[in-house]
């Protein structure tokens, strides 16, 4: 279970319910999703980003209805770019099976995602021909912020996805760092 939380623009294309109780709790390692419109050069597209670890998926800004579905196979892609392994993936993707719609709510967020527009931006100029879309998810992967304490996000979403379980809070402190 997760939340797909979009802007006001995005939100009035899904329509929610206005008297929407509050969204159940997320089970997703990479926790709620904040989806928001960019404009790149002549290309409308979406910038998906993880609310924990700020890993982004972009994709075409079309075909609003199939969103979570596009989300979760744009993530399927990236993760493996990330040599996630395939278990860590797939147990994230089933847990992205449920989901509901509700407007942004975390401005640092969204405020870093204007970090990553940018980069968006700079390399969709940069790849005047065609689109390297895996490309462009590992200079976005490589993306360090004062919200991941200066690491990439790839590595932090790797990190995120590969902890145990049942782990202690104090756990992600003592393992190593990188890739193992």
């Amino acid at each position: 279970m997760y939340t797909l939380r979009l802007t006001r623009t995005l939100l009035a294309a899904f329509d929610p319910d206005p008297e929407a109780s509050a969204p159940p709790s997320t089970t997703t390692r990479l926790g709620d999703w904040q989806v928001q419109p960019i404009q790149a050069g002549r290309r409308a597209l979406l910038l998906c980003t993880s609310e924990r670890t700020l890993l982004t998926v972009v994709l075409p800004a079309d075909a609003l209805d199939a969103l979570p579905q596009r989300l979760a196979i744009g993530l399927v892609a990236l993760l493996r770019g990330l040599a996630v392994p395939e278990p860590a993936i797939a147990a994230e993707i089933d847990q992205m099976a449920d989901g509901v719609v509700r407007p942004t709510h975390s401005r640092t967020t969204l405020g870093a995602m204007r970090g990553l527009a940018a980069v968006v931006r700079r390399e969709m100029a940069a790849q005047r021909r065609g689109v390297d879309v895996a490309a462009l998810h590992r200079t976005l992967a490589g993306y360090r912020s004062r919200l991941t304490g200066g690491r990439p996000v790839g590595d932090l979403a790797h990190d995120q996805l590969m902890r145990p379980v049942a782990a202690s809070p104090g756990a992600a402190a003592r393992r190593p760092r990188g890739r193992g």
